[in-house]
């Protein structure tokens, strides 16, 4: 556990890395705790000699509610403290009791911080009041309306993501400003929204963030109804805290340091770094980003620097104030900024998921959330089926013309087995491979969590085999690097995946156009069905693979929210999500409908050209869920009814 202190650093304190900016010579100390609540804490005891007017008590494990709370705490003279949404942490009790508040503030619904909650609070003798709407914008606007002092200044801020909303906090509160959030996708003020800028008399607006971020239909109705409107933003978080932490006086002494990759510290510690009157500034977990490091030592010159969190938050390098200089802090920021990301949109999913990222080039940014952990892959694992037939194909062992057991050649089976993800050709080229030779290829190729068992006595291993998301990104990554196979063969695969069907889940969570080969799968289980996929987007960005693997209930929307903060960690906020009607198919000619998957019993005609939706396969026949009822025709009949984008290699 850190305990509050000052460390002073003179130059030889610590020996700056190879190509590194020394430190200076300055007091930089450290509010730390072992967790996030009792960092909270430790913000509050330096901060307030107690009693205190009013404390408002957050939800600790969710950003959404808590980010309009700090500038009007500080402007109100409290703090923020951070709770469990169903128990009030030990430490925080104490704290209360400490602070004696004529109010304590429970920020949200009861289904952030719940009554359980307020009770534990109402027993120690204290008064409280719930400032909560139906979403995040409404209690945003009510804590305002309710608790924000009078002015004509107001900071806005996106409530999609923290980072400039907590940047922003710290200025906001210096100025005795509230800050307001907004949901920075659309194009106009709801009329809530409008009406409270109004009714405050706003003359000045400041936008905390790039038109990424908050739109520019926004800033420019803003300017429309306001004096002044002014954006402070940067290239990414970093730049954007230092251009919103120049609103605060430049003569400030002291600076605030928090880390760029969560919100926890940086929301109780805005509070102290507005009654300080001074800037708070976003840093990686290895080293301080040069841009900030610059607005600190050149610019503001700080006396003293605060650190917010303990080492395991902001390590030795940014008490240092060491300027990040290598590839490697960059890919470390990256890494810290993606999982914190993940991690928070996994607190909101339904079902348990594994994730695993890997970025082909830029940064080579690696992420794995439960990455190793071996589960039932459902239909995902096909990718390593392919991978096993495109091998033996591409060393002359089988050829894409061979006949599979069931007469349907390898090629066909191929394709349908990832095109439509049917399960018979599945079966048939697993058989054909023999499970136990494509375990034991898999096992030595470093898929280590990847295995087909197999019921004793059978060729049909559906119930027995295991994969992970690490193994699953892993061969996508080197599928699209040609190490698996020759250019040809590489590129046959590359066309299965980003021409298949289902495409609700990863291809749905990325800007329009945005090219995505993937492999999806879903199963039922005694919980109720479950959702997987694996991909490979070749984003503007670059090009980066992704696996997703669910279980418990883990839900396709579940799969797409996850794809989508992966691409936005690259890209930056999406404009246009790609979206893709279940209308999937089209007729190539006229053709005759059946009742099976076989020609003895027609029922029906459909014309070329008609749109239709593929439900299911029997290897070459394809199940159509027309009006009128279910119905069979031959994969030949029909084409893709979407050009899906394609990657160039």
């Amino acid at each position: 556990m850190l305990l509050v202190g000052a460390l002073a650093l003179a130059p030889a304190a610590a020996a700056p890395a190879p190509g590194a900016i020394a430190a200076p010579v300055a007091n930089v100390d450290r509010i730390g705790g072992s967790d996030r609540f009792a960092t909270a804490v430790r913000v509050s005891e330096t901060a307030f000699a107690g009693p205190v007017p009013v404390v408002f008590l957050a939800n600790g494990l969710d950003y959404p509610d808590a980010l309009s709370a700090a500038p009007v705490a500080a402007a109100l003279g409290g703090p923020l403290l951070l709770t469990l949404p169903r128990t009030l942490p030990d430490l925080v009790v104490n704290e209360l009791r400490r602070l004696a508040p004529e109010t304590v503030v429970l920020v949200g619904s009861e289904a952030v911080v719940g009554a359980e909650v307020e009770a534990q609070v109402q027993a120690l003798g204290l008064t409280t009041d719930r400032v909560a709407g139906p979403d995040r914008y409404a209690t945003s606007r009510a804590l305002i309306e309710r608790y924000a002092l009078p002015g004509s200044t107001l900071f806005i801020a996106t409530g999609r993501n923290y980072p400039d909303a907590l940047a922003a906090a710290a200025a906001a509160g210096a100025i005795d400003a509230p800050v307001l959030l907004v949901n920075g996708r659309t194009t106009a003020l709801d009329p809530a929204t409008a009406a409270l800028i109004e009714a405050r008399g706003t003359t000045t607006v400041h936008i905390a963030g790039s038109a990424g971020v908050v739109s520019a239909e926004l800033e420019l109705e803003l300017s429309q109804r306001v004096g002044t409107v002014s954006r402070l933003a940067g290239r990414d978080r970093y730049e954007t805290a230092v251009a919103i932490a120049s609103e605060t006086a430049s003569e400030a002494g002291r600076a605030f340091v928090a880390t760029g990759a969560g919100f926890a510290d940086a929301l109780s510690g805005a509070v102290l770094a507005a009654v300080e009157q001074a800037p708070l500034y976003l840093s990686g977990p290895t080293c301080l980003p040069r841009v900030a490091r610059e607005a600190i030592v050149d610019r503001q010159n700080a006396e003293r620097v605060t650190l917010l969190g303990s080492e395991g938050v902001l390590g030795p390098r940014v008490a240092a104030l060491e300027a990040c200089t290598t590839v490697a802090d960059d890919r470390a920021a990256s890494v810290a900024e993606l999982t914190a990301s993940l991690q928070l949109a996994l607190r909101s999913l339904p079902g348990r998921y594994a994730v695993t990222v890997r970025e082909h080039d830029g940064l080579e940014t690696r992420v794995s959330i439960n990455g190793a952990v071996v589960q039932e892959p459902v239909s995902v694992i096909k990718v390593f089926v392919a991978y096993g037939v495109l091998d033996r194909v591409e060393r002359g062992q089988l050829a894409l013309s061979t006949a599979t057991r069931s007469g349907v050649s390898v090629a066909d089976c191929l394709r349908v087995m990832i095109h439509t993800s049917d399960n018979l050709c599945h079966y048939d080229l697993v058989a054909l491979l023999g499970p136990q030779a494509l375990t034991t290829q898999l096992q030595a190729e470093g898929y280590r969590g990847t295995r087909y068992g197999g019921a004793a006595g059978t060729t049909v291993p559906y119930s027995e085999k295991t994969s992970t998301t690490d193994d699953l990104a892993l061969l996508l990554e080197r599928l699209e690097e040609g190490e698996l196979l020759g250019p040809e063969l590489t590129e046959h695969f590359m066309t299965l995946l980003e021409t298949q069907l289902w495409r609700s889940k990863l291809p749905a969570g990325v800007e329009r156009g945005v090219p995505v080969g993937n492999k999806t799968g879903s199963a039922w289980a005694p919980g109720g069905w479950f959702h997987s996929d694996a991909g490979i987007v070749s984003s503007p960005a670059g090009t980066y693979s992704i696996a997703v693997l669910g279980s418990q209930g883990a839900t396709a929307a579940g799969v797409r929210t996850l794809g989508r903060v992966v691409f936005e960690h690259f890209t930056g906020p999406i404009g246009v999500a790609a979206s893709y009607s279940d209308l999937n198919a089209v007729t190539t000619g006229s053709v005759t409908t059946y009742r099976y998957a076989n020609t003895t019993e027609p029922v029906g005609t459909l014309a070329a050209g008609t749109r239709v939706e593929v439900y299911g396969s029997a290897r070459t026949w394809y199940q159509l869920a027309l009006p009128s009822g279910l119905v069979w025709v031959p994969s030949s009949a029909l084409r893709n009814a979407h050009d899906y984008p394609r990657s160039t290699r």
